[in-house]
């Protein structure tokens, strides 16, 4: 597919006096409501670990894999956590992201119930659990797998080891193992060193936490201000618009968003990134990768 700039001549909004920029704005937003999603997330995980018995865990050591009941345990674990936490906090970012829209009427409602935010909220939830649910089982099954054919530990202590890890994806997971097994062949106790791998999971289910948070909270945002913008188009509320991607241009920018910085895209056109993710709307907006941190501006076609 070509990408082609286009040859209209294209001028920014006017902004009121003091009203902050597109990327303060997303900040904002991420700021206040990360911390709640992400500690629903530790606790999910928190909860998961508990579920699982150890016998569960010596099981699928012996047999080298996850019972698959454990498989379906999550899944509808993270069904109802989609359900009860993740779409009212979408729902919230969606509306803060039509909000940030410099709509010019004072009675304009963003609709979250419309076609388009609709079809991308039943997409992307079913796209979450599924994702979610196989980085976990790849994360847990990747140490099952190390610790069926490993000599150092029996098979109960490695279930003592593996059960905190519940909720890591497989980097974090191997790891986790890896860290462990460094303490044991330096010298540590059993317990010293479990108790130094279990703080270590803690600090990486927080960590994990706040990526899902952020990236999730980034994706309902910035659809939140591409459907409000259509939505108000459809009003006659904005006129023709082009879509101009934005980012920090500091030293956290990654090339792929740096790449992009200031490059403008029709309203239905993608930005040219590559994603796992295979919903062709996941392109027409940031983020471009999780834990992105830009925004577009929506600037006026003349």
């Amino acid at each position: 597919m070509s990408y082609r700039f286009s040859r209209k001549r294209i001028r920014s909004p006017v902004r009121k006096a003091g009203e902050p920029d597109v990327l303060a704005q997303l900040r904002a937003f991420l700021d206040t409501a990360e911390p709640e999603l992400a500690a629903i997330l530790v606790h999910l995980w928190g909860y998961q670990g508990n579920a699982i018995t150890y016998k569960a865990l010596r099981e699928a050591i012996l047999r080298g894999d996850l019972d698959p009941g454990v498989v379906m345990a999550w899944q509808q674990d993270y069904a109802r956590f989609v359900r009860d936490h993740l779409l009212p906090l979408w729902k919230d970012a969606m509306d803060a992201g039509a909000r940030s829209l410099a709509v010019p009427a004072a009675d304009w409602v963003f609709d979250p119930m419309g076609d388009g935010v609709q079809s991308w909220t039943d997409s992307r939830a079913a796209d979450f659990v599924t994702a979610v649910t196989q980085d976990q089982i790849e994360g847990l099954r990747a140490v099952v797998h190390r610790a069926a054919v490993m000599e150092l530990l029996s098979v109960d202590e490695l279930a003592r080891v593996i059960r905190p890890m519940v909720g890591l994806y497989r980097g974090q997971a191997e790891a986790n193992l890896n860290y462990y097994n460094t303490l044991i062949k330096r010298g540590a106790t059993r317990q010293a060193a479990l108790d130094k791998a279990i703080r270590y999971g803690a600090r990486q289910h927080r960590y994990r936490a706040f990526m899902i948070a952020r990236t999730e909270l980034a994706f309902a945002y910035n659809q939140g201000a591409y459907w409000g913008t259509k939505q108000a188009q459809a009003q006659d509320l904005l006129p023709e618009m082009m879509k101009e991607w934005s980012t920090a241009a500091d030293e956290r920018t990654c090339p792929v968003c740096g790449g992009m910085e200031g490059m403008r895209r029709a309203m239905d056109d993608p930005f040219p990134f590559q994603t796992r993710l295979t919903d062709p709307q996941v392109r027409l907006m940031p983020p471009a990768h999780p834990n992105c941190r830009c925004a577009v501006k929506f600037v006026e076609v003349n």
